[in-house]
């Protein structure tokens, strides 16, 4: 009797433990996919939060140039009004001509002293010049309005915030695009040597590299005096794009090199820079498999160099 009490009681006890073992997997289980599922949301909100960082950035880096580019912007548009200005006024002069014809009565005037009439208003109004003027300031009030359609295209390729899609795209088209925007920042401080070869396509997000070759840019022309130089290289070797981009500014020293990439690293007055922007390009171009380094003797120039796998 002794040995089934004990019998029983073993087996309560195992299925006792095996019911809170069971209870404790259960709840462990638990546990774990309520920290996976935290983990997931936990990573989509630091994407978002990085997109939202390269959109704030890509809106700082626009505001240091935004008085460059209402300049280029007016320019073009002023010289088009302008022109049309003119052109309005040689029309109106030029249908004036037409309306000696239309208002007089060819069956009673004599024909003769109607052209005579022609003739006084076509010497009067200067026809001739009209005539060879017009075309000229069509000409030109359309190369403005072409030259501002492409500032606007540029800005929005610029701004375009993205939809973190991978596209087939061209380093050299990016390097070129942003030269076009910040061309007023440098135009009366510094010289851009470009030497851009033929290179295959990478697969990226071209709005986000734009960024990239923007901070770099404008970096370079805050670096610089007034004698500045910008040469910026490319070239393929085997499957990686190499991009140099080199200032002749004052340099950065060696103590600090180690750091620019961090967060917040700013070697610019309060009020000059936020201190994101070498950080954001880091890891635009840590997402895009490629690296970011920088050569500087700390007094003559700068030199970032940048790595960017092909397409495959």
């Amino acid at each position: 009797m002794n040995e089934e009490n004990a019998y029983k009681l073993a087996y309560e006890r195992e299925k006792s433990a095996r019911l809170l073992a069971e209870k404790l997997l259960e709840k462990k289980t638990r546990e774990l996919y309520d920290n996976v599922l935290n983990l997931e949301g936990a990573v989509s909100e630091l994407k978002l939060t990085q997109s939202q960082l390269i959109q704030s950035e890509k809106m700082a880096s626009l505001g240091k140039i935004t008085a460059g580019i209402a300049h280029e912007i007016n320019n073009p548009i002023g010289y088009s009004y302008s022109n049309l200005s003119c052109l309005a006024e040689n029309l109106i002069d030029y249908f004036s001509l037409d309306s000696i014809i239309q208002n007089s009565n060819v069956l009673q005037e004599d024909p003769s002293f109607v052209l005579k009439k022609y003739r006084q208003k076509h010497k009067q109004i200067n026809a001739n010049y009209i005539i060879k003027d017009c075309p000229s300031l069509l000409c030109d009030s359309l190369e403005g309005l072409d030259r501002v359609k492409s500032i606007i295209n540029n800005l929005k390729k610029i701004s375009y915030k993205g939809n973190n899609e991978f596209i087939s795209c061209s380093i050299n088209e990016c390097i070129n695009d942003c030269i076009k925007v910040v061309d007023n920042e440098f135009k009366y401080s510094m010289d851009v040597n470009l030497e851009l070869e033929d290179c295959a396509n990478i697969c990226g997000q071209p709005a986000d590299l734009i960024q990239v070759f923007i901070n770099l840019f404008i970096n370079a022309s805050h670096a610089c005096s007034e004698n500045g130089l910008l040469s910026i290289k490319s070239h393929q070797e085997n499957r990686h794009i190499i991009i140099r981009i080199k200032d002749n500014g004052k340099g950065i020293n060696e103590s600090i090199q180690q750091n620019i990439f961090d967060p917040f690293f700013t070697t610019k007055l309060a009020g000059e820079g936020t201190g994101l922007g070498l950080s954001v390009s880091h890891g635009i171009i840590e997402k895009h498999g490629g690296t970011i380094k920088v050569q500087s003797d700390g007094h003559d120039g700068t030199c970032f160099i940048i790595k960017l796998p092909i397409e495959e």
